[in-house]
């Protein structure tokens, strides 16, 4: 599979990630240790924007879940997705994630609702 490309930015106390590509293990793995990078430097809320990322498969979203503990259960801090496609959002749902962190519409309902 091509590689993926993940995007960084920082808005505020927002750590926001934007996964560009196909999210399969390998996508997962890089989208976890830039999480852990994004942790590491002290940030507590994260976004990840998955516009450019409309399919993950069953390892991508076995690393996000892994992502996820870690972020809310582990570190205490807050995550929320934004772009997901609707299978994705509605796997997202089935699996869990949306138990650890909420999803939005676009970035900037999401990047207002982790502000508050």
């Amino acid at each position: 599979m091509a590689n993926i490309v993940v995007n960084k930015e920082i808005k505020g106390d927002v750590y926001i990630l934007r996964p560009c590509g196909y999210v399969d293990e390998k996508g997962g793995a890089t989208l976890s240790e830039e999480t852990n990078k994004a942790l590491a430097e002290g940030f507590q809320k994260i976004l990840i924007n998955f516009t450019e990322s409309p399919v993950i498969n069953s390892q991508g979203i076995a690393q996000i879940i892994e992502l996820a503990e870690i972020i809310v259960d582990e570190k205490g801090g807050d995550l929320a997705f934004c772009g997901l496609s609707e299978l994705a959002g509605s796997v997202f749902k089935m699996v869990g994630l949306l138990q650890m962190g909420d999803s939005y519409k676009d970035e900037n309902e999401a990047l207002e609702n982790l502000a508050g």
